[in-house]
């Protein structure tokens, strides 16, 4: 159970519990901050995956780490994706050719949703899980 019947905690929550359904690495834990839903850095994998899971076109793996060019076709899959799921409302995404604070890895840089879009990406995250028949045996 949340720890607070706000809203955006609330929606925090259900967010982080369908993340961790898909086991998506890296990704950070949605937190609340005034009034919206904050999501983070993840790998440019990872946003391969999270676009894929929304409905997103399947693509090749890849075996090294993306360039500039690809990392912007990762950007608009992921933000296409995520837009859609949360039926338009503007969400921030970008690509790091490297990590500003670690100087390592690429990374897409996700911004905050409200709580009404993060309640809509976790619908369509759970409708993912059972469209792909994640955790049925």
């Amino acid at each position: 159970m949340p720890p607070s019947r706000d809203l955006a905690h609330e929606a925090a929550y259900a967010l982080q519990s369908a993340l961790s359904t898909h086991q998506l690495g890296g990704f950070p834990t949605p937190y609340a901050d005034r009034g919206r839903i904050v999501l983070g850095e993840i790998s440019a994998p990872t946003a391969d995956r999270l676009a894929t899971l929304l409905g997103a076109e399947p693509v090749a793996a890849r075996s090294e780490l993306p360039d500039w060019t690809e990392g912007r076709r990762i950007v608009q899959r992921v933000r296409d994706a995520v837009r859609a799921a949360v039926e338009g409302e503007f969400v921030d995404v970008d690509f790091w050719p490297y990590c500003p604070r670690c100087d390592e890895d690429p990374v897409v840089t996700l911004g905050s949703l409200s709580p009404v879009a993060a309640r809509n990406l976790t619908r369509a995250l759970a409708a993912g899980a059972r469209l792909s028949g994640w955790g049925e045996q």
